[in-house]
């Protein structure tokens, strides 16, 4: 019986933990914010909130309906992708998040050692939403951009990580689980959209 809390003390150590370094990066990061970019990080984590989800899906709506996408094409798709990506990770989020019951920064290493900047959006902190959502996006937009806009999807990505970590929001880790979640999701969503993957009002286009 001994076994079972062993096995998963040792899997945070190394997969959570990651032996300390966790925790010795959010330090760094968090620390090294100068007050002259603290605006910066809070912009970009602004722009990367999940809040953004009903603007984001317009824009993929309208972008979908130019008369020159076709019907199977991926930029008509997207919206559905989007949707369905976003539907499925922030339902496991839901789950995830209260059963790890994984604490905030400024709660498991105490009061003073980090600089919290802003207020938590939720009690727990595995998986963070914004490092999910920027995963959501950067995968419904990759089929429909090409390599070097590729590139500043994953820095975008990378920079709303970074914001959430800075501000003392987030462990690395929950950043790097979020990515993966997000990244699942998309990848998940797409070939279920594929197979089915019309928009109320979209009709089969004759020759």
């Amino acid at each position: 019986m001994q076994m079972i809390p062993a096995t998963a003390e040792w899997a945070r150590h190394w997969l959570y933990d990651w032996g300390g370094a966790n925790v010795s990066v959010l330090l760094s990061v968090n620390r090294n914010l100068a007050p002259q970019w603290r605006w910066a990080a809070q912009l970009v984590s602004a722009l990367g909130s999940y809040w953004g989800a009903p603007a984001m899906l317009a824009l993929l709506w309208l972008f979908s309906r130019r008369p020159s996408v076709d019907l199977d094409a991926p930029a008509r798709l997207a919206p559905w992708t989007f949707l369905v990506a976003f539907a499925l990770a922030f339902a496991l989020a839901a789950v995830l998040k209260p059963a790890l019951a994984f604490p905030r920064p400024a709660v498991a290493l105490g009061p003073g050692v980090i600089r919290a900047l802003g207020a938590p959006d939720s009690q727990y902190s595995l998986p963070s939403g914004h490092a999910t959502y920027a995963a959501v996006v950067a995968g419904t937009l990759w089929p429909l951009v090409r390599r070097p806009l590729r590139l500043l999807l994953v820095l975008a990505a990378i920079a709303v990580g970074w914001s959430r970590v800075a501000l003392g929001a987030h462990f690395p880790a929950d950043v790097l689980w979020g990515w993966a979640l997000g990244a699942a999701s998309a990848a998940m969503a797409a070939p279920v959209v594929r197979r089915f993957h019309r928009w109320p009002g979209d009709t089969e286009r004759t020759p």
